[in-house]
Order: structure tokens, then sequence, then C-alpha cells
């Protein structure tokens, strides 16, 4: 069969899920955009907005090299959600000094992001929050070749598992799909049928994104602040693009600046299969 099928050939933008859709797109985009919206790609949008920057660790808080790569690249180590200080719970991000450098682990956004690295693609994280900002930049990025959207999704498991499509990185997909396809309208089905999707939900973004399983998963773990963030629509106009294995601000990096892989662990390193995933429930990362 035409491995181009896969890869939604012919199409200007296109729209995969998770790792899978990583190595799908990830050859032949000029950019790709990493939707996790509760929470890493949001996070990160409100880390960066406030003149932070995010060292992105495909790793979970616990694993102790977390530690050793945040000192190591001279970062603050964000904290566990539940505990006081910066963590990968947008909320907690409100207050962050400019100039901080954040090192966010985060075994699904972070882990996507450091798999589209490996490509000769520019990596962007983006959300609900800044979909209009992130597709502008991601166009302009990728020149004449495509611009791939993964929506990250869960995982049934801790990190381990099948994929589970989730409701909230669809509808930031198709926000994405949307703003790009105004741009471009050479969009492939799968990009094409989320823009729809986003533009019949837009007046009711905030009771989806809290009603649907990830947002009713945080606000039982008392973090319902953090899914009303994530659910504000073009609330920022920053576009974190990934320099040197940093997210930062394109708008302050520059427009011709690439990337590099985040973090120094091997492929081989990164958590896809954690033999401590017993759960047959999922956790948003």
């Amino acid at each position: 069969m035409n491995a181009g099928i896969f890869r939604q050939q012919d199409y200007r933008i296109r729209l995969e899920w998770g790792r899978e859709g990583v190595e799908q797109l990830g050859p032949e985009c000029g950019a790709l955009i990493i939707v996790d919206v509760l929470s890493f790609s949001t996070s990160v949008d409100m880390a960066v907005s406030r003149g932070g920057r995010v060292l992105p660790l495909p790793l979970r808080r616990a694993d102790p090299r977390a530690a050793v790569e945040a000192e190591r690249a001279g970062a603050v180590l964000a904290a566990a959600k539940h505990d006081s200080g910066w963590s990968l719970s947008p909320s907690s991000l409100i207050d962050l000094p400019a100039g901080t450098l954040l090192a966010l682990p985060s075994p699904n956004g972070a882990t996507l992001s450091a798999r589209a690295a490996q490509f000769d693609s520019t990596v962007f994280a983006g959300s609900l929050r800044n979909a209009d900002a992130v597709a502008k930049a991601a166009i302009a990025a990728a020149g004449d070749r495509p611009v791939g959207i993964i929506a990250a999704g869960e995982r049934w498991g801790i990190v381990d598992g099948p994929l589970r499509p989730s409701l909230e990185d669809h509808l930031g997909a198709g926000a994405i799909s949307a703003a790009l396809l105004a741009h471009d309208g050479d969009g492939s089905p799968e990009a094409r049928l989320a823009a729809i999707g986003f533009r019949s939900a837009t007046s009711e973004l905030p009771a989806l994104v809290g009603e649907a399983i990830s947002g009713r998963e945080l606000t039982d773990m008392g973090l319902v602040h953090d899914v009303r963030l994530a659910a504000q629509w073009n609330a920022s106009t920053t576009a974190p693009m990934l320099v040197h294995g940093i997210f930062s601000d394109r708008a302050v990096v520059g427009p011709g600046i690439r990337h590099s892989p985040p973090a120094r662990l091997g492929r081989s390193q990164w958590p896809d299969r954690p033999s401590s995933s017993t759960s047959s429930n999922t956790v948003s990362p």
C-alpha cells in the first residue's frame, strides 16, 4: 500500500494523533504543532506568554532523571501538580517571572515535542488559547512544506496503553486547523473535519472542555481553574516555538531560528513503555 496515504500526502494542512501521528507526519512537514490542551501545551503558552521559557522533559516528574536534566540546563524543575510552586498546572504559572527557564516534565506533550524535534520541522506548542497565533507562525515557518497538527490524546493507562483520542485535544486541533485553513484551504479531510467540529462548538467551549473526561478528572483533583484557563479561545497571542530544545516566544527569537532536540535523552529512554503502568484509568499529563 502507498505509504503516502498515511502521511496525508497532497494536502498542505494535515492532522494526526499521538506519537504514531508524529512518525507519519514528521518526515514531510515543515512545521509540527503539538496540541496537548490539558495540560502541557496550555502550560507552555502560559509560561512563554509571561516571558518565561520551557525546557520540555519527556519524563514523569518523579523520574530522577528530570532533576538531572533540569540542573544540567540551569532550569528550575517544575513541582508536582499538588505541590506549591510552578508546575504542569497552568494556573500555577500565572505569576511566573519573566526570564524563568522552567523544566517541565510531561510524558505526553513533552514526549511528542521531543520526537517531533528529531525531524527537519519547526515545532510549536498549540492550544485553544493560542490557536490563531500558532497557526500564523506555523504557516510562516513551514514555507512551501506542509503543516502537521498532532493532537496528543491520552493513553488508557498511566502513560502507556492504547491511544484514547480526547475531546479537548480534538477541539484544540480543530481551532488550529480552522485558523490554518483560513490561510490555506488545502487541508486533509482529517483537518477539515476537525475545523468543522470546532466551529460548531465555539459557543460551548468552556462546558465541553469542563465536562469532557480529562476536564472532569482535573476538576475532581481540585484543578478546575486549569480547565477554565485551557478553554479560553485565543486568549493568547504567543506562539511558543522549540529553539535549541527550549520553547520560547517566536516573536522574540525570530522566524529564522531552527530548533534542536530537547534534553539529552536518547529515544530508547523516552517513557513509551514504563513498567509501572498498571492502571486502567487515564491521567491527563
